[in-house]
């Protein structure tokens, strides 16, 4: 009996050990987390709708993807547009992005994928200003993706990731309908 209980404790001691660790790991590191993501996603709003230069969450109609939306606010006061804040269904899993609408010229001022698990050199190719460059300056018209030279309401899709090309443009309508049923 004892070559069954001397193991057994061992290893429940052992295991309330990693345990307590890890609890201490995780309540140390929490906080620095979530710091950095917020910084990412002020980051991020800076870069999707730079008119702005302060950003605060309105209540919004949540839809789709749609997770929060911020109005962006210029240094004169004056409303600049909004950021949209999306999490579509990509290839690999959810594309946490946000997309900028400028009040102002009515246009999309630019998107940026915050995080995602899409795959590499593939799908990751999205978070490349040789992607998302090609939403910026946009008509707030829906878009459309295709596998050949694009027209004008047309995004051209990454070479061999065409499901995460439609979730990031079809999450980019979802913010432009937004706007046109908030103004």
């Amino acid at each position: 009996m004892g070559y069954v209980v001397k193991p057994s404790l061992t290893l429940f001691i052992t295991a309330m050990i990693t345990i307590a660790l890890l609890s201490v790991v995780h309540a140390l590191t929490l906080e620095p987390i979530e710091r950095q993501k917020q910084r990412t996603q002020e980051a991020a709003m800076r870069e999707v709708l730079p008119q702005a230069d302060t950003y605060t969450e309105i209540p919004a109609e949540i839809f789709g993807s749609i997770t929060a939306v911020y109005e962006g606010v210029g240094g004169d006061g004056e409303k600049a547009g909004y950021v949209v804040a999306l999490s579509p269904e990509g290839y690999s899993g959810k594309i946490d992005m946000m997309v900028g609408i400028s009040s102002a010229g009515e246009t999309v001022t630019g998107m940026r994928v915050l995080r995602h698990t899409e795959t590499p050199g593939l799908g990751a190719m999205a978070v490349r200003e040789s992607f998302y460059g090609k939403f910026d300056g946009r008509s707030l018209t829906p878009l459309t993706v295709v596998k050949s030279a694009p027209g004008e309401n047309e995004i051209d899709a990454i070479t061999s990731a065409t499901i995460t090309t439609r979730a990031i443009t079809g999450a980019v309508n979802e913010a432009i309908t937004w706007y046109g049923g908030a103004k």
